[in-house]
């Protein structure tokens, strides 16, 4: 299937840190942003296509971020403060980002940005229209609530080594060329991240949550993390998580139960 989702999720690959040797410059809307260096020598194919097929010529809105928030609570005060609460907050701005593995991009160009108030207007775009065609045949898969949004899902031990793997059926387009890219520019602040506050909509739907400690593969069985009920016999709450999935399809739910009795 062409037009698939296969989510790029922190829990499964980390975060990158700013210095990563993994990380490369990638045109952006506002200077260079980086990228997994694999994920960039996909993209770099995959515009040189459309340039030809459209005209375009592909900058990013947004690529590789750090974490951003403090802690939890600094998360969920955001949340409330910009969306009125918690559950609300969460459909818009994720805890852990997928732009944190360097496997994402949001692009910024052809009429493709993030602002979630122009989503479907986007969809109808020829650069939209010609990634679901063909963004699968360079690796490339959607986050299809947002359009501009794109992620390059890779087997964790080709994203750790940054080398192509002798078996690239989960993502990659499988030269194993180690050239150097020719993106242009150069340069830029490996800390930057000074994109409006407004256009960072990405991820709706991740639930949010702190990443597991780390592991060779996901647990496979879902498992229960319940909090226990807030103290005082007339009401209470009770939260918790559901993971589960295969290696290659994690997931997790996070849940809240609030009850009160008279």
């Amino acid at each position: 299937m062409s037009y698939e989702e296969k989510r790029v999720k922190v829990a499964t690959y980390g975060t990158l840190p700013a210095k990563s040797p993994l990380l490369v410059d990638i045109p952006g809307t506002q200077g260079p942003r980086k990228l997994h260096r694999l994920a960039a020598e996909s993209l770099k194919k995959m515009t040189d296509a459309i340039k030809r097929d459209l005209g375009i010529e592909f900058k990013a809105a947004s690529a590789w971020r750090p974490h951003r928030w403090k802690s939890k609570q600094h998360y969920e005060e955001t949340l409330i403060s910009k969306y009125g609460s918690v559950q609300a907050g969460r459909k818009w701005l994720a805890y852990n980002s997928p732009h944190e593995t360097g496997l994402a991009i949001d692009f910024g160009v052809g009429g493709l940005e993030p602002v979630s108030k122009t989503a479907a207007k986007q969809r109808t775009t020829p650069l939209h229209k010609w990634l679901v065609e063909h963004a699968h045949e360079y690796g490339w898969h959607p986050y299809k609530t947002e359009p501009w949004h794109w992620e390059y899902p890779l087997p964790k031990g080709a994203f750790q080594s940054g080398q192509h793997p002798d078996d690239d059926d989960d993502g990659g387009d499988g030269d194993d060329g180690d050239e150097a890219l020719s993106f242009g520019g150069g340069g830029g602040d490996d800390e930057a991240d000074d994109f409006i506050e407004e256009l960072d909509l990405d991820s709706v739907g991740w639930f949010s949550g702190e990443a597991p400690d780390e592991q060779d593969e996901p647990a496979p069985a879902a498992t229960l993390l319940p909090r226990a009920p807030a103290s005082g016999p007339q009401s209470g709450e009770v939260e918790g998580e559901v993971e589960g999935g295969d290696p290659g399809q994690p997931f997790r739910v996070r849940w809240r139960v609030a009850w009160k009795i008279g």
